[in-house]
């Protein structure tokens, strides 16, 4: 064999130790990689309360009289029992005559439509928020100047330079001026020859620095030198840009001076998250269906009022059946004294938003709650009005659209599930071939790629492995609705960087730890 074919084979082997060190070192390298995960508890919404259409009302009959009585009125008796039949006009009970304030009951009304158009207001402007960003990280922006950082100035060729007649130079740099990176001129030094001498018998220089202008402009002007600029950079913060760490969006910016001044500045935005903007609407929401209540109430004891005669007789409006009747001695005045039903259905109406009108149809069926007793029964919807209520009506959910028209509906129950005439309700409705899981998780765990959205779940191995999902409606545009694909008892990574890669082992943590300075 000859010697460059042995020498060949030696080399080709030890390529092949190397490639094979290299790969073996690699993959002990990713094996000692972690990915962490965290639990989509920690960090996602089920059943959120945007999922269902919901809506308030009162419980009423077709043709139904409810007498609300106000607070101080004295009833002096009672002409009807429970159960019995009344004609229109007939006479059901007496109260004193002072106690007939209809004036001051029409003020109170007044005040109480005040108080809710002022909590609407408030839903309103609560619904327009943007929450605030839970977490926040930043980004430097560094940026390179170039700038005239001097100007030297050197003897021409053939010519003598004579600065101020003291001293010749005859060829040669004679002076040096350095700028600022602004480019304003900051000192200027000429090459003064002295008596000494270096180790080669050449004379030495030293600088002197040049104070006043007309000796600076001996050297800027003359005709004898030649300029040549050099040039200069740096690097300096430019600006710190801070992202919303769901979104990825830009949620504040500072910009800086070449001195490091602030120049301008952006603020992040504080206030309620998602979640707090969320609680808060609900709390608004219940305020207003309290306020509403109490209003149909106060109108209820009005038109008690003005059905009843100089002699504080109050009288039947409609014929029917005293189905409810309290008495005299002790009665609840949030509850009508006495209720007259003309028929044997019950209704309730509620409304929905316009961008639902699509979804709901006369015959679905709606869920009902009774405030008072917690009594519930499914009602079906009878009607839907064609025009949109002129008060806004009582609707809440979905989109949360402040904007949006709303539109009455009524729904028929039984009258023997426990919900009286004039109980508040709670109403829920689930749109017709609504599909909802009521899993929403954070967008920044989701990626796409061709085959369509995905993440990076830990699997029984504590591995990570991609897993594709049917993603739906955006809330608040930092969260996503899960149709299916993942449950909420799954572990998800971050899918950049380590946490994109399959295969990887797992590490379960309660949250990520990179917030500020970057994801991943």
């Amino acid at each position: 064999m000859s010697k460059i074919l042995r020498r060949l084979l030696i080399l080709l082997v030890i390529i092949g130790l190397i490639v094979a060190g290299l790969y073996v070192g690699y993959n002990y390298k990713q094996g000692k990689k972690v990915a962490q995960v965290v639990p989509l508890e920690n960090v996602a919404y089920t059943n959120f309360w945007g999922d269902a259409i919901q809506s308030y009302g009162q419980v009423t009959s077709e043709k139904a009289q409810m007498g609300y009585l106000p607070k101080g009125a004295e009833i002096q008796s009672v002409a009807v029992s429970e159960g019995e039949h009344v004609e229109e006009g007939q006479v059901i009970l007496t109260v004193k005559k002072e106690s007939k304030d209809i004036n001051n009951k029409r003020l109170e009304i007044q005040k109480a439509e005040q108080a809710l158009k002022v909590e609407q207001i408030k839903m309103a402007r609560l619904e327009n928020t943007t929450p605030a960003p839970e977490y926040v990280y930043s980004q430097d922006v560094t940026k390179t100047i170039t700038y005239k950082s001097a100007v030297e100035y050197y003897v021409k060729d053939g010519e003598n330079f004579s600065y101020k007649g003291e001293e010749e130079f005859t060829s040669g740099k004679v002076a040096v001026e350095y700028f600022t990176p602004d480019g304003k001129p900051s000192q200027m030094v000429i090459f003064r020859k002295t008596n000494a001498t270096d180790s080669e018998g050449k004379a030495e220089f030293h600088e002197q620095t040049l104070s006043a202008e007309e000796d600076k402009d001996l050297i800027r002007t003359s005709d004898k030198l030649e300029p040549k600029t050099l040039e200069g950079s740096f690097e300096y913060l430019r600006s710190t840009t801070y992202f919303d760490y769901d979104t990825g969006k830009v949620v504040g910016e500072i910009n800086y001076t070449l001195d490091g001044e602030v120049e301008s500045e952006r603020k992040v935005p504080d206030g309620m998250n998602a979640k707090q903007l969320a609680e808060a609407i609900a709390e608004e929401e219940d305020a207003i269906k309290k306020q509403d209540i109490n209003l149909r109430k106060l109108q209820y004891e009005l038109d008690t009022m003005v059905n009843s005669d100089d002699n504080g007789q109050v009288l039947a409006t409609v014929s029917g059946t005293i189905s409810k009747l309290q008495t005299a001695n002790n009665f609840n005045y949030n509850q009508p004294f006495f209720i007259i039903t003309a028929t044997d259905n019950y209704f309730i109406s509620g409304s929905i938003g316009e961008f639902y009108l699509d979804q709901v149809n006369i015959g679905d069926t709606v869920s009902i709650s009774s405030w008072e007793t917690g009594n519930s029964a499914e009602a079906v919807i009878t009607s839907v009005s064609d025009t949109p209520e002129a008060d806004g009506g009582n609707f809440w959910g979905g989109n949360g659209n402040s904007n949006s028209s709303n539109y009455q509906f009524k729904a028929s129950f039984d009258k023997n599930a426990g919900i009286e005439i004039g109980s508040a309700v709670d109403i829920n409705i689930t749109p017709s071939g609504q599909e909802s899981s009521g899993l929403y998780i954070p967008n920044y765990l989701i990626k796409k790629d061709a085959a369509g959205s995905f993440v990076m779940r830990m699997n029984d191995a504590g591995t990570l492995e991609k897993t594709y999902v049917k993603i739906g409606k955006s809330l608040w545009g930092e969260m996503t609705e899960i149709k299916s694909g993942i449950t909420e008892t799954d572990c998800l990574a971050f899918p950049y960087g380590d946490g994109a890669k399959e295969g990887i082992q797992c590490k379960q943590v309660d949250y990520f730890d990179s917030v500020e300075g970057g994801l991943g």
